[in-house]
């Protein structure tokens, strides 16, 4: 799941930028998308806590900071 969430929100971010490069727009879309993503996995993991166990736990965090990271080449251009 948390590979998932951080896949659509790769997709959304690059997109925007690939569609309107250089322009503020884009940028706007990949901090959206990537506040969403960051939303949409905290809150399912807050929902399956006792299900998902320590490695879920970890594949979360890692996927949250995939997502940060992922959000800077979108923004710097």
């Amino acid at each position: 799941m948390a590979f998932a969430v951080w896949a659509a929100h790769f997709i959304v971010a690059y997109g925007a930028v690939l569609v309107l490069p250089d322009q503020a727009a884009a940028r706007w879309v990949a901090i959206g998308g990537s506040f969403f993503a960051a939303t949409a996995l905290a809150v399912a993991v807050a929902r399956y806590r006792a299900k998902i166990g320590p490695i879920g736990h970890a594949a979360a965090a890692l996927a949250v900071a995939a997502i940060v990271f992922g959000t800077l080449p979108a923004i710097v251009g």
